[in-house]
């Protein structure tokens, strides 16, 4: 690894000071833009969906947000299963929601359909953003090489 030595001077508590500064390889990826859009898209929907269980008190909900917080975890790490899991969970999630409205519309508050119909929304978002984006796969294919 090649390291560019930058010589930097600067005045120190009345001092003058002359040391380098090596220019550390960056941490981030050239896509690393995208995993954030995408981790900032799985902590907005984290956030709707523990909004949503504390709304309507479904406790055993919460089992499933740290199932599917562990999968998101994995889908970031770049493994291909994590991701394709992911997928099947925020489609079924969709489905679910969906049906949810469908059954018990008349019957759910307004702020709780609201929100699911977000939440729904959401889910297919991020399938599509997991699907579609190119700069995406190639950063988790970038990930999976880096493990190698």
């Amino acid at each position: 690894m090649k390291t560019a030595l930058l010589p930097i001077s600067f005045r120190l508590l009345g001092f003058y000071t002359e040391f380098q500064v090596s220019s550390m390889p960056s941490p981030t990826t050239p896509f690393s833009t995208n995993r954030n859009q995408l981790l900032g898209m799985f902590l907005a929907l984290l956030i709707l969906d523990a909004t949503l269980i504390l709304l309507t008190v479904d406790l055993w909900a919460i089992g499933r947000i740290l199932f599917t917080a562990v999968i998101m975890f994995f889908t970031l790490q770049g493994y291909k299963w994590a991701k394709w899991l992911l997928v099947g969970i925020l489609a079924l999630s969709a489905v679910a929601l969906v049906g949810l409205l469908l059954a018990l519309g008349s019957e759910l508050s307004a702020i709780v359909a609201a929100g699911s119909v977000v939440m729904a929304v959401f889910c297919c978002v991020i399938i599509g953003y997991l699907a579609g984006n190119s700069n995406l796969k190639k950063h988790f294919a970038w990930k999976r090489q880096q493990k190698t």
